[in-house]
């Protein structure tokens, strides 16, 4: 029973089918990509304030316990393992991500691994010599985990036109800024 009526039937179906893959719907991995460089984005928030945390504590280290500072670094660990998470998701699903979210996984991959090492290089430090936290070596940890957070932030949604500066730390060195009042 093949019919005129059926084969119209069948051409018609397959040039819908067509359609499909030529107007897709947005995949749910995209919401997914966006939701998860969000997520990176504000843990990098919290990492910048730890960071400055730290640095403080760092301005009077013969007053501040070795203590504070390895649950400060905690807290970075945690928060850093939390965005590497997200981060390894999107890597694994970037082929399918759109064009801007594949750049912004690629703007973030330097930074991202740059703050994961010196998180790391920061607690063995400070679990190998604690007292020693004075040492200009141990300081400069805070400063540099807070420009590379600051890095991941700015990637992690896209392009910054006017990028904040919160006046805690001199953006273009990488030091923290004396006259901040915090």
């Amino acid at each position: 029973m093949n019919s005129p009526f059926v084969g119209k039937l069948v051409g018609f179906l397959a040039a819908l089918s067509l359609t499909s893959f030529a107007f897709p719907a947005p995949p749910k991995i995209t919401t997914q990509a966006t939701d998860m460089l969000q997520q990176i984005h504000d843990d990098a928030q919290q990492v910048r304030v730890e960071a400055d945390q730290l640095a403080e504590f760092n301005r009077e280290p013969f007053l501040i316990d070795w203590r504070m500072q390895a649950d400060t670094l905690e807290t970075l660990k945690y928060q850093i393992n939390h965005m590497d998470q997200a981060f390894s998701r999107l890597r694994a699903d970037e082929a399918s991500l759109p064009q801007h979210e594949r750049t912004e996984v690629n703007e973030i991959a330097p930074a991202l691994v740059e703050l994961t090492d010196t998180a790391q290089a920061a607690m063995d430090f400070l679990s190998s010599s604690q007292d020693l936290t004075w040492l200009p070596q141990y300081q400069a940890y805070a400063d540099e985990m807070y420009t590379q957070a600051r890095r991941v932030e700015q990637y992690s949604l896209g392009p910054v036109s006017n990028p904040i500066v919160d006046g805690k730390v001199n953006h273009s060195t990488g030091t923290l800024n004396p006259s901040s009042g915090s």
